[in-house]
């Protein structure tokens, strides 16, 4: 018995190749060197990661290539205009009156703030009521305003004629109703202008007072993190010393608006970040101490594991600079990914102590008997990133670059670390027999494969087969286009999308357009007459509620209608108003022009109209407003159906303009999502396949591998489907890296079951299968992190690449066994001795 294990050793050492005995023997001798090189490193990388991390984009443009259209205009016109965007200031509470006093005293104290800042703060109707007052009449249509003149004309002749003291003596007149003075036709007709008698009090305001809201405009559209910082931080800083309760007890305030929503949403990805990584740390620590019991190895680990992380983030720095909304959390993945190589070879490291190897000789022979393996399964992860990083998309391009590199590092961080640091930290350690609850696993799983082998195959096949149904029977848009279910959940509960919803209460209507620049106002004109001719040909399908242009704003034929107004002020005197009753009375004078009526001018226009059709070096007549008919969020089709219409609307009028808005950018991220994330899929499996059959060269492991891989992406994608799970600009790069990932644990299982022989079912699974079990749950800790993200984009792809994950490692350590045993021929019986053994 005592001979057993010498004899073991001894082939085993005879196992390790001359390479591998060669590193291994200089990393253990000259630990001090490559530990002190490796420290420098991690601390440069650390630096420029630390660096990385603070310098977070949530911007949606920040997922496209910088040549995308709608990229392009955000950030060319940017600069040129006046802003659309706004930050909202919402008080609710139950005194209108008390909430109008608090408006007031912000405006002051917000208008007070640098230039720099704030450009304007619009909160009360006074100026759109005076300018409509004064030169409402100019903006009827001629046709309208000959139809006010007869009706009015019409009603002054009744009046006319009941006064008549011969009207007894008329039989029929006496019995003629009144012609009524009703104009809510024309009215509706001219919404804008109707629309501010909804106000209360003159404020932007809910007609029973609870609610009232401030539109703060910065100077210039920004979409930078920073300006908007400080913006939402000044003009709470002013809200919060005016103390709002001391107004109104049950007064409460939000932030709505471009904005808010902005700087929300960063503060809610950066928290997130925190919390996951918390979450990694803590559980993948927990998950391997459980596994190995031996501080010393767990050290060694994480040494290698942090070396490689600081090393990807601090390149990350250098060719990418930043992080995007989609390359945020690679942290926690980098983590819970990067982590096997080190698993599997410290591992393999003491089994072969456990042989009764030495420290340098159990080294020497686990580099050599997994360097292989790891090599396949993390180039393969990293193989998966590579084909992200190939595509235009930057949500997919950054992750990939960012992950493919980080899982290089990680493996050649770890075979290049691990002897040095066991060495240092292992050497002398006594290694005691390994824990029966590693085995056990192997024990079962191998036990089942023998004895339920059929059934395992059959039920694998015909999981697939309902994961196909699944995918077939689909319905509906495959891209999630609902902005509210991609933000922060708290947004909904109490931040920037709650208050949004308080907004329309008041607005009742969309306040941020899709804005149109053209080169020159011939062609801008070109632009608008083919909006406008589409949007006819529309109908009631129009998504557009209006197209506001300067033209539009100074309004056509005023020496037409100057006459007509005229003669409807002379038709309205003091001495026929004091006939009418005080219902119609009221109507007239709302009618009646003034006395000093001219031609309006662009001047006169009140600047909240102004100026956002007015580039800011005063160019005039190449800018249009095309504000949509929705009130709230846009579902799917109105942002794809306005974006057509625009978009075509350009094409067609052959002109040198630039549309931009939040619905283009969105409407080009799904495009990019649907064009891009096929192509890097395919070439992410085919990656894959390439590579394990470059390093298997047999025909019959390659087709095990890549059957173990399919199957689990084939249960994930069929369990998606039949949740109903939509694509986004997040989890579509879910696919792609679980092929990566995913073939990690059939090539280990594969490797070490041809190099140990077809009888040792039970200990491949009992040693690789507990390695390859602890990188699976590393990895998942890593994506269900995500789960505690208020973004529910991230918990979204949090639980899709969780469920990726258990869904290859059961297609690993449930059928692969199975499917092992029947081309091996050995289903059944052989592994009743070494399953009681183990």
């Amino acid at each position: 018995m005592s001979g057993a294990p010498a004899s073991a050793a001894g082939g085993a050492v005879r196992e390790a190749s001359p390479f591998a005995r060669r590193l291994v023997t200089w990393g253990v001798r000259r630990r001090g060197v490559v530990l002190g090189a490796a420290l420098a490193a991690a601390a440069l990388g650390g630096a420029g990661g630390a660096r990385l991390y603070g310098d977070l984009r949530s911007g949606l443009e920040e997922l496209l290539p910088d040549g995308a259209p709608s990229v392009v205009a955000v950030r060319t016109l940017g600069p040129l205009l006046h802003t659309v965007t706004h930050l909202s200031v919402v008080f609710q509470g139950r005194d209108g009156d008390a909430l109008g006093r608090l408006a007031d005293d912000a405006a002051a104290r917000i208008r007070a703030l640098p230039r720099d800042l704030v450009e304007t703060v619009e909160y009360r109707t006074d100026e759109l009521e005076a300018f409509a007052r004064r030169f409402g009449g100019l903006y009827l249509d001629v046709r309208d305003l000959d139809e006010i003149q007869a009706r009015l004309d019409r009603r002054v002749a009744w009046e006319k004629r009941r006064a008549n003291p011969l009207l007894g003596l008329l039989e029929d007149e006496d019995a003629a109703p009144a012609p009524p003075l009703e104009l809510s036709d024309i009215e509706r007709k001219y919404a804008a202008v109707q629309g501010l008698s909804r106000f209360r009090s003159g404020y932007f305001q809910t007609p029973d007072g609870r609610i009232l809201v401030l539109l703060v405009r910065p100077p210039q559209s920004a979409t930078g993190l920073e300006s908007n910082q400080r913006l939402l931080a000044a003009v709470r800083r002013e809200v919060e010393a005016l103390e709002p309760v001391r107004y109104d007890p049950a007064i409460r305030v939000g932030y709505d608006g471009e904005v808010a929503t902005l700087v929300e949403e960063q503060g809610a990805l950066a928290s997130d970040l925190a919390s996951s990584a918390a979450v990694v740390l803590v559980l993948v620590t927990l998950v391997m101490w459980l596994y190995f019991r031996r501080w010393s190895a767990m050290a060694a680990i994480f040494g290698a594991l942090g070396v490689g992380c600081a090393l990807t983030f601090g390149l990350a720095r250098l060719l990418v600079g930043y992080l995007n909304a989609n390359t945020a959390f690679l942290g926690s993945i980098v983590v819970g990914n990067g982590v096997h190589v080190s698993i599997v070879a410290v591992a393999r490291y003491l089994e072969e102590r456990r042989r009764g190897l030495g420290l340098e000789d159990a080294l020497a022979v686990a580099w050599s008997r997994t360097a292989a393996a790891t090599f396949v399964a993390s180039f393969a992860a990293a193989l998966s990133y590579a084909c992200l990083a190939a595509t235009d998309f930057r949500g997919f391009s950054q992750f990939g670059l960012i992950g493919g590199t980080g899982m290089a590092l990680c493996w050649a961080t770890a075979y290049l670390l691990l002897p040095s640091l066991l060495a240092w930290l292992d050497a002398g350690r006594p290694v005691g027999p390994a824990p029966r609850r590693h085995r056990l696993l192997g024990a079962w799983s191998a036990a089942l494969a023998r004895r339920h082998g059929r059934a395992l195959r059959v039920g694998s096949l015909a999981l697939a087969a309902l994961a196909a149904a699944g995918v077939l029977a689909y319905r509906g848009d495959p891209v999630e286009y609902d902005l509210s279910k991609l933000r922060a959940a708290r947004s909904a509960r109490s931040g920037a999308q709650y208050w949004g919803a308080r907004v329309d209460e008041v607005f009742r209507e969309y306040l941020t357009p899709i804005v149109v620049h053209a080169r020159t106002a011939a062609e801008l004109d070109r632009v608008v007459a083919e909006l406008e001719r589409a949007r006819a040909a529309l109908g009631p399908a129009d998504p557009l509620r209006e197209v506001r242009t300067v033209a539009s704003l100074v309004p056509p034929d005023q020496e037409a209608k100057l006459p007509r107004l005229a003669r409807l002020r002379d038709s309205l005197g003091d001495a026929r108003l004091a006939r009418l009753d005080p219902a119609t009375r009221a109507l007239a004078l709302r009618l009646r022009p003034p006395v000093d009526l001219r031609p309006v001018t662009l001047a006169d226009v009140p600047a909240a109209l102004r100026l956002p059709l007015v580039e800011r070096d005063g160019t005039v007549g190449r800018v249009a407003l095309a504000f949509p008919r929705k009130v709230g969020l846009l579902n799917p089709q109105e942002m794809q159906g306005m974006t057509a219409l625009v978009r075509d609307a350009v094409a067609r009028a052959g002109a040198s303009a630039q549309p931009v808005g939040q619905a283009l950018l969105f409407v080009d991220i799904a495009t990019a999502i649907l064009r891009d994330g096929p192509v890097a899929a395919a070439l992410s499996l085919a990656a894959v396949v390439a590579l394990v059959a470059l390093a298997l060269r047999r025909l019959a492991p390659v087709a095990q591998v890549a059957g173990s891989l399919l199957l689990g992406v084939a249960w994930l994608v069929g369990a998606a489907a039949w949740a109903g799970v939509k694509l986004n600009f997040l989890n579509f790069v879910v696919l792609p890296i679980t092929f990566g990932i995913g073939v990690d644990y059939a090539v280990n299982i594969v490797q070490r079951f041809r190099a140990d022989g077809e009888g040792s079912l039970e200990r491949v699974l009992g040693e690789t299968g507990g390695a390859v079990a602890l990188c699976s749950l590393t990895t998942v800790i890593g994506y269900a992190s995500l789960l505690v993200a208020d973004n529910r984009a991230l918990r979204g792809f949090g639980l899709l690449a969780s469920l990726g994950e258990v869904s290859c490692v059961a297609a690993g350590l449930l059928a692969l066994p199975a499917w092992l045993l029947r081309g091996a021929g050995s289903e059944g019986a052989a592994g009743a001795a070494p399953g009681a053994a183990a």
